[in-house]
This record gives C-alpha cells, sequence and structure tokens, in this order.
C-alpha cells in the first residue's frame, strides 16, 4: 500500500487546500446521507448554523447565510480526504472539541452507568452500559434528526449488529447538562441530565449500583464513583451550559 512521506504529505495538503479552494463547487461532491460506520467527512461543529458572511450567492456581497458555502464543504472534503490519506485523527480531534464529550471523556472512570431515555409516547427504555466503550461520531445532514450524532457501543465492538450496548446522542442539539441528585428507593441517585435548548429531556445517564458487590441488594454503589461524580460536579458546576 502507498505510505506517502511527510514531505509527500505536506504537498499532498497544501496542493488540496488550493485545488479545493480553485475548484468549481457542484453538489455532486456532497456525502451521502447513508449513515457510515466510520464517516470520511469530518463532523461540522456547532459553528455551521452559525451565520457566515458570504460574497457569492443571491444575497450579493456580504449576503448572511445560515449553513456554510458548498466552496467550503467541498473545502471539507477535501482535506478530509487527504487526511484519510496521510492516517490522521482530524475527526476524533474535531468531535473531541464539544463540551459534553469532554465531560464524557472526564467521566469514563464512573464504571458502569445506566442510560434512560423517555418516550413522549409511553415507553421508557433502560440500559446498562459505560461511557469508555468505543464512541462512533456521524452527522445527519437534513430532517428533523440532523445534527452531530455520537454513537457509543461495546463491550467488545463498537460496530453496529455486534455490540451488545449502543446509544447514540444528538450533541449538536444537547444544549445544558445538569449533575442533579435525586430521591430514590434505596437511597440517592445520581445523575447527569442532558436537555435540549427548549428543556426537553434527552437522556439521563445514572450512576449504578453495585449489586454484586453488596450481596445482590440495591443501595451500594461502586467504590469511588460517587466520589469522581461528585468531582466532576464540583468541577463544571450543577448546571452546565454546552454551548455558548
Amino acid at each position: 500500500m502507498f505510505a506517502p512521506t511527510t514531505k509527500t504529505r505536506k504537498v499532498l495538503l497544501v496542493t488540496a487546500m488550493v485545488a479545493m479552494i480553485g475548484f468549481p463547487t457542484v453538489a455532486t461532491f456532497t456525502p451521502s446521507l447513508k449513515l457510515p460506520t466510520r464517516p470520511l467527512v469530518n463532523p461540522t461543529s456547532r459553528a455551521s448554523g452559525a451565520d457566515i458572511r458570504c460574497a457569492a450567492g443571491t444575497g450579493g456581497e456580504g449576503a448572511a447565510v445560515r449553513h456554510p458555502s458548498r466552496r467550503s464543504s467541498l473545502l471539507k472534503f477535501g482535506l478530509a480526504t487527504v487526511g484519510a490519506m496521510m492516517g490522521s485523527k482530524v475527526e476524533a480531534l474535531e468531535i473531541e472539541e464539544y463540551k459534553l464529550m469532554q465531560i464524557f471523556k472526564e467521566a469514563q472512570d464512573l464504571g458502569i452507568v445506566r442510560f434512560i431515555t423517555v418516550s413522549p409516547y409511553g415507553a421508557v427504555q433502560e440500559s446498562l452500559g459505560r461511557l469508555d466503550y468505543e464512541y462512533v461520531p456521524f452527522e445527519l445532514r437534513s430532517g428533523k434528526m440532523a445534527g452531530q450524532w455520537v454513537r457509543f457501543a461495546g463491550p467488545k465492538s463498537s460496530e453496529k449488529y455486534v455490540a451488545s450496548f449502543e446509544t447514540s446522542i444528538n450533541i449538536d442539539r444537547a444544549s445544558k447538562l445538569y449533575f442533579d441528585t435525586l430521591d430514590g428507593p434505596h437511597g440517592p441517585l445520581y445523575t447527569m441530565r442532558i436537555v435540549d435548548e427548549d428543556g426537553n429531556k434527552m437522556i439521563s445517564i445514572l450512576l449504578n449500583y453495585d449489586i454484586e458487590g453488596n450481596g445482590g441488594k440495591p443501595g451500594q454503589y461502586y467504590a469511588g464513583a460517587v466520589e469522581k461524580w461528585e468531582k466532576l460536579r464540583k468541577k463544571y458546576g450543577q448546571q452546565v451550559t454546552l454551548f455558548e
């Protein structure tokens, strides 16, 4: 397989940047809406929805648009292609810029946690997983579910249909995170509650009881889990704004 040298990689990167800026932007370069396991195009950040000044377009010079231009998208596509050739980790680096992902990373040692989602149509889903499972970012570019997503899956594989646990979160829609304690039937519950900008609950992540270590009874958490959770709340505060 072709293994470019460091000098060749730099040349490829510069060439791609120049070429992408100069090439005409065409819709055929737009990535597919199919959900790939490892997408080639990097996830867009929250800034992709911000106003961007664009001289080209129907609005004339200085017109404000809500989404990146096709030229910008094409540039990102070209850089991602070169990045893939270079074996770079651009995708992982960009997804970790999200504050929610930074919190998840610091919460990886909470051990087994309980993920809870509540459907407005009369169903509650609870499952046990871990925040140190491998995550896979992917993007939906249109529709009600559009945005940057991340899928946690494990324990043995991050691939769909193989992992015994899997959950996906639209991190572009996640607006706030709350470190809350609740009164449970066997003592306090420690939760990270994620809501959208309208305050709707998206998902809750709770510390899970160490049933086996407590003689098959609930009420006792895994050693150090509560202390680590409280350390996170002290660092970030009870209410965390995920996007400024």
